[in-house]
């Protein structure tokens, strides 16, 4: 059986091994944790095999395929030889595709050489963090947040200070809290927006009161993650913090792809955009690391960008009436608390109510872990553990599947916190403390 502890257990012991070689690894090692969505995925792997279906609602990817245009792209750029290598920071056609898009959906004009290719958003990520801190810097990093953030940001040998967002703010980070976290130490700020895991949205005012409490401190620059920019719900125009404060221009890094808006997980495709120096930079770091960009995805991304943009809108439209769907579903659930998602096909559910309790087989529920794992083994249905994402406390419902299976998986959930609560607690637990939720949050 799976707990909490398996979470941090190193794939290997540190130190020497038992053999004739010496296979010692990098102290560095010990930072990165196996993988919580591995290990869901191996528990989800290992109910199957006792012969049930299991409900996937974990799964951090769209459930379209890639649009025929853009696969197509990428057959013509197969049959045209072009399968060298390319320039290590894109194709002439990638950039112009990325330069024309931040122009016609962000109204901001980047030269080529202000952008740079990478292959997928967790490499653009560590390049950045690797180019620009070490240690002795601090990122500061709300929660909840990408898994792979926290890691790269102690393989470099920063710190990363955790904010912790409230659910009464609809998970956005507030400026005050930020300024509470800022010293001469502090090198970043990382705004994801919509957020994985939560699908807050950073509205205009709030953005620009984050800028006034970041524009005083020279040192501090902005990343802005804004890979889920056209998965938003309602009519609203996307803006991120340039868009309301201009002047953070020079001190801004965005990253965006084409993973979540084109269904292109497996292409492995992102992009960055900034200053030309910290560009530059990242551009070296990809030369040590990746060397080039696959050159037909490049050739696919290109589509993507320039092409049709009627299915991002249309999908997005589809995502949105899956979320009113799982809300009202959510809703016929007592004890499980959440917020509406404003994007993404995420969101987070508090199931802090359930700590303490006992499953029917005498199973004590005592973390978020111990819930999404209950869930898999009782009702078989795949969530994601809150902590994963800096979290504790919460599970991250993906709504990147069918109706159909979101009614079922609702269903199997009210089944199982309706059982939790028939069997009661013989040691009901608090909520989560601050020094709690911050020793899990670490663990991320």
């Amino acid at each position: 059986m799976l707990t909490l502890q398996h979470r941090h257990e190193l794939p290997v012991e540190m130190g020497k091994m038992s053999t004739m070689f010496d296979y010692t690894l990098a102290e560095r090692m010990g930072i990165i944790q196996p993988s919580p969505f591995r290990l869901v995925q191996q528990a989800a792997k290992d109910v199957e095999e006792s012969g049930r279906e299991v409900l996937y609602l974990s799964i951090g990817e769209p459930d379209f395929d890639t649009p025929d245009n853009i696969k197509d792209a990428a057959i013509d750029a197969i049959r045209r030889g072009d399968t060298k290598y390319t320039a290590s920071d894109g194709t002439p056609q990638i950039k112009n595709a990325i330069r024309r898009k931040f122009l016609r959906d962000n109204s901001l004009d980047y030269a080529a050489e202000d952008i740079t290719v990478t292959m997928g958003g967790v490499q653009a990520i560590f390049n950045t963090l690797l180019a620009t801190v070490g240690p002795g810097d601090e990122v500061i990093l709300p929660a909840p947040f990408f898994s792979p953030y926290s890691s790269a940001i102690g393989l470099t040998g920063a710190t990363p200070v955790f904010l912790k967002t409230k659910e009464e703010d609809g998970f956005v980070p507030q400026p005050r809290d930020i300024e509470a976290l800022i010293t001469e130490r502090s090198r970043w700020l990382v705004l994801n927006s919509p957020s994985n895991p939560s699908g807050a949205i950073i509205d205009d005012e709030t953005l620009r009161a984050i800028a006034d409490v970041v524009r005083p401190h020279p040192r501090l620059l902005v990343f802005s993650d804004d890979m889920y920019e056209t998965i938003r719900f309602g009519n609203k125009p996307f803006k991120n913090i340039i868009n309301v404060a201009p002047d953070f221009r020079d001190r801004t890094v965005i990253l965006n792809g084409v993973s979540k808006a084109y269904a292109m997980t497996g292409w492995r495709m992102a992009y960055l955009a900034g200053p030309r120096e910290l560009i530059a930079a990242v551009i070296r770091v990809s030369n040590s690391s990746a060397f080039a960009p696959n050159s037909i995805s490049q050739a696919a991304a290109a589509e993507a960008l320039s092409g049709s943009q009627e299915q991002t809108r249309v999908r997005s439209d589809a995502y949105e009436k899956r979320r009113n769907i799982l809300l009202a579903l959510l809703g016929q659930i007592p004890n499980l608390s959440f917020t509406r998602p404003d994007g993404t096909f995420f969101m987070l559910v508090n199931c802090q109510h359930f700590f303490g309790k006992r499953s029917s087989d005498g199973r004590l529920i005592e973390n978020d872990v111990d819930f999404v794992l209950h869930a898999l083994e009782s009702q078989a249905v795949a969530f994601m553990p809150g902590s994963a994402f800096g979290m504790p406390g919460y599970f991250r419902i993906s709504f990147a599947a069918s109706e159909a299976t979101l009614r079922a998986a609702m269903g199997r959930l009210k089944s199982l916190c309706e059982t939790l609560d028939r069997n009661g607690a013989k040691n009901a637990a608090l909520p989560l403390d601050s020094k709690e939720f911050n020793r899990l949050s670490v663990l991320a």
